[in-house]
Parts: structure tokens; C-alpha cells; sequence
């Protein structure tokens, strides 16, 4: 078996993990109709297709953390953040996992501050 092959593209981590770290910059990438129903509680929306015109918003000197609703958007927000000079990591799982793990949520209208 080729180890280079078994790696992950990306960084990746648990939304065990992720839970255990306080004051970290969370992306939802997924659309907005997806946020308003369920989303990790501090996660700031910004939807896949709108990553590329977001670069120049988003913090180089800071780890991002990017989830979608089961990690394959977010593994794709990451690809492409860290081939634009991001440290972005992937949540494994994502929403689904962050809410069925009974992690704190929020629901509903969003606010100005959950946007990027």
C-alpha cells in the first residue's frame, strides 16, 4: 500500500475535536437555506461558490476551520483556501455529526454577525 496515497489532502479533524477548541474561526460553506436550519454554534456562513471572492476577507494568520453538512464541500472550501495560501481544516463529518454528537447549535434567522 502507497502511504503517499493514504493521506488526506487536507488537514482534517473531528467535531470532538473541534469542540474542545475555544476562540477558532469556523466557515459553514454550506447555502444559506442549509444555515437557517441547523448550524454550529459560531459558525459564519459563506457558501462554497462565494470562497473564491472571499480570499481577500478571510484571515491568513489564523487557522480556519471549514464545515458543510457531512465534509465533502468543506474538503473542496479547503483545497482550494490552502492553495491560496490559507491553513484551513477540514471537519470531518460536519453539521450532521456537530448536531447528532449533541454539540450547541443555533437555528433559524441569521444575524449580521454570522456572515462573512
Amino acid at each position: 500500500m502507497n502511504d503517499e496515497l493514504d493521506k488526506p489532502t487536507v488537514a482534517e479533524i473531528s467535531v470532538e475535536e473541534l469542540s474542545g477548541i475555544s476562540e477558532c474561526l469556523v466557515i459553514d460553506v454550506r447555502e444559506e437555506y442549509e444555515f437557517v436550519e441547523v448550524r454550529a454554534k459560531g459558525a459564519k456562513l459563506l457558501p462554497l461558490e462565494q470562497v473564491p471572492l472571499s480570499l481577500d476577507s478571510l484571515p491568513k494568520d489564523r487557522k480556519i476551520y471549514v464545515i458543510c453538512a457531512s465534509g465533502n464541500r468543506s474538503k473542496v472550501a479547503c483545497e482550494y483556501l490552502n492553495k491560496h495560501g490559507f491553513d484551513s481544516v477540514n471537519v470531518i463529518g460536519g453539521t450532521i455529526a456537530w448536531n447528532t454528537s449533541g454539540y450547541s447549535v443555533d437555528r433559524g434567522p441569521i444575524d449580521d454577525g454570522e456572515v462573512l
